[in-house]
C-alpha cells in the first residue's frame, strides 16, 4: 500500500508538517536552512512514497539517506569516495550524529535529488549512490 501522506519532520517534539506539493517542500526547506547553522546542522525527515528520506541542512555540502521500509534497505549519496574523515551534525535536530564526509555532495545537488524523490518517488540517478542492508 502506498503512502498518500508525505511529511516533513525536522524535531522529535514538534509534529511532522504535511506537504502537498513540491513548491511546499522547497519553501519549508528554505525556512529550516535559514535557521540551521554551520555549527549545529541538522538533518531533516521526509516521509513520501513509504520511504524514509534524510538530508543535511546548514552546510555548503550535503547528503540523502533514503531508508526504504521494505525490503529493509538504505541508500545513501556518494561524493568522493576518496575523502576522509565525518561529519557531525544533529538528526532531527536533536540526536549528535555522525557520517563519513564521502557522502558529501553539494547541497545544491541534494535540495534537487530530494525534489526529484518528492516529485516521482523513484530514486534519482543523477547522483553515485551506495546500497546497504538493515
Amino acid at each position: 500500500m502506498t503512502t498518500t501522506n508525505r511529511t516533513l519532520q525536522w524535531s522529535e517534539s514538534e509534529p511532522p508538517v504535511e506537504i502537498r506539493t513540491g513548491e511546499q517542500l522547497d519553501q519549508l526547506l528554505d525556512r529550516l536552512t535559514a535557521i540551521a547553522r554551520p555549527k549545529f546542522p541538522i538533518s531533516v525527515r521526509l516521509q513520501a512514497h513509504d520511504c524514509e528520506a534524510d538530508i543535511l541542512l546548514g552546510l555548503s555540502e550535503s547528503f540523502v539517506y533514503l531508508n526504504e521500509v521494505s525490503p529493509a534497505r538504505y541508500y545513501i549519496t556518494v561524493g568522493d569516495s576518496h575523502v576522509d574523515g565525518v561529519v557531525t551534525f544533529h538528526l532531527l535536530g536533536q540526536h549528535h550524529t555522525e557520517f563519513e564526509r564521502r557522502h558529501l555532495i553539494p547541497t545544491a545537488t541534494a535540495r534537487h535529488v530530494l525534489r526529484e524523490f518528492f516529485d516521482t518517488g523513484r530514486r534519482p540517478t543523477s547522483v553515485e549512490w551506495e546500497e546497504g542492508l538493515y
